[in-house]
This record gives structure tokens, C-alpha cells and sequence, in this order.
């Protein structure tokens, strides 16, 4: 793990916050991709998830909330509502330009 840097401490007590939501995780700083990496000591391959943000603070732990395993259905569930949302969206938009080509 040399391009990492584990982080310990921060100020907002990130990191102990995401233990209490599961004990084996730690953070990780990846000197490489310049973000926050989410581990588990009880995976194999330690790597949870990249902290879509620039900085530890509370979306850290909403989104350690929300990525859970158990919470799985309900994330296929919104990605689905929303591919569905564009689609629609997209058939809209087309039918819209249709109508502007055939009107000219």
C-alpha cells in the first residue's frame, strides 16, 4: 500500500462515524487517483468504495448509509426509476424534433 496514506483522525471524526456503521471499515487516501477510498478488514479485497467528494465530511457517511449491502434493492430500484425518467425524457425530445423537421 505504498500510494496510500490511511487516515486515522480527521476533524469531523469521519472515520470513527464510519466505524460505527461497520466496525471493519477504514479510509484510505490513494495518492494516485487523489481521493478517499472506503476498506474492510473483512473483504478480501479490502476496497468498499471512492468517496465521490473532494473532502471527509457528513455525504461521506450519508453515502456509506446508502451503498450498504442491505440497502441494494433499493439502490437498483432508483437507478432503474431514473433510466426510466430518461428515456422518457429522450422519446420526448426526439418526438419533439421530429415534429420540428416535419413542420419546416
Amino acid at each position: 500500500m505504498k500510494n496510500y496514506i490511511k487516515i486515522e483522525n480527521d476533524c469531523f471524526y469521519i472515520t470513527e462515524r464510519l466505524r460505527e456503521i461497520d466496525e471493519s471499515y477504514f479510509v484510505l487516501y490513494n495518492l494516485d487517483k487523489k481521493c478517499y477510498e472506503i476498506h474492510s478488514n473483512e473483504q478480501k479485497d479490502s476496497y468498499c468504495f471512492s468517496v465521490p467528494f473532494n473532502e471527509l465530511d457528513e455525504r461521506t457517511i450519508d453515502f456509506a448509509f446508502k451503498t450498504r449491502k442491505e440497502n441494494g434493492d433499493k439502490i437498483i430500484e432508483e437507478i432503474e426509476r431514473n433510466n426510466l425518467l430518461v428515456y422518457q425524457k429522450s422519446i420526448k425530445n426526439q418526438v419533439e424534433m421530429m415534429k420540428e423537421a416535419l413542420c419546416k
